[in-house]
């Protein structure tokens, strides 16, 4: 894993800071490099000058500061929408993950909102870990699962169990059934997938079903109650809805990623890389 990246953007804000500071972390277990991107917008003529050596003494100092913490590190500057720029990046098989920071509702300088955070990541074919600007670090350990009814859902179980042996992290397979109602063929099934998985890559994990408490048409406020009494570092789910819970999973999505706990978000679409 020695050879591959870790693909941070940034835009010079406190929660960039934040996304270096994890892309660090993981790097430093893992052997990975960080490489760091800046998305531009148009320049204006008279200014365009400027800016870039602006730009550049700023990514220059992140890169000082990344190397000092002993990480190899480049950067990029690129010239275009955020929405082309990253994947086109990002999609490499050369890349291990895309470590992304919000600022919550506010998000990046071109106006990153939560569904905006999903958007892109729907774009990219690696894992993408969402962190805000007071992001908690606690290793990312321990690790919530929420199962979903998702056709590819391995693809998360895997990346979760990447991170997890990186970490030697517990994973938490975690489910909210509706009182009354039976778990689902598709929720057993990928709950057997994801402990399959886990226990090919020696990774601790426990399933935990809890009953629907709180009134609330999807499951994210329950599933964040649940990882903040646990400690969660992170949650993993899938950035595509599931057809099993299509009406309601960009909403839920949206909550996750800008969670009032600060949780970092792990999110995986399922794509291959190209």
């Amino acid at each position: 894993m020695s050879t591959k990246k870790i693909i941070v953007p940034v835009d010079f804000t406190t929660a960039s800071d934040q996304a270096i500071k994890q892309a660090i972390n993981i790097a430093l277990k893992s052997g990975c490099s960080i490489s760091l991107i800046h998305v531009i917008g148009e320049i204006a003529k008279d200014s365009a000058r400027e800016d870039l050596v602006k730009t550049r003494d700023q990514l220059q100092a992140l890169t000082e500061k990344t190397e000092k913490a002993g990480v190899r590190c480049e950067t990029t500057i690129l010239e275009g929408s955020i929405f082309s720029e990253i994947p086109a990046i990002a999609n490499n098989p050369e890349n291990f993950i895309v470590v992304m920071g919000t600022h919550g509702i506010q998000g990046f300088k071109q106006k990153l909102l939560g569904a905006d955070i999903l958007k892109l990541a729907r774009k990219i074919s690696i894992p993408c870990l969402i962190v805000q600007d007071e992001c908690i670090n606690q290793g990312l350990n321990p690790i919530v699962l929420p199962v979903g009814g998702h056709d590819n859902f391995s693809a998360l179980a895997k990346a979760v169990a990447t991170l997890a042996g990186i970490f030697d992290s517990e994973v938490i397979i975690y489910s909210v059934i509706r009182k009354g109602e039976p778990e689902s063929e598709k929720i057993r099934n990928n709950t057997q997938i994801a402990e399959k998985i886990f226990s090919e890559n020696f990774i601790r994990f426990r399933r935990v079903r809890e009953e629907l408490t709180i009134i609330s048409v999807g499951f994210a406020r329950q599933t964040l109650q649940y990882s903040d009494a646990t400690g969660a570092g992170l949650i993993g789910i899938m950035s595509v809805k599931s057809e099993e819970h299509y009406y309601f999973a960009q909403a839920d999505k949206e909550t996750m990623v800008n969670n009032r706990h600060n949780i970092p978000i792990l999110c995986v679409s399922g794509l291959e890389n190209f």
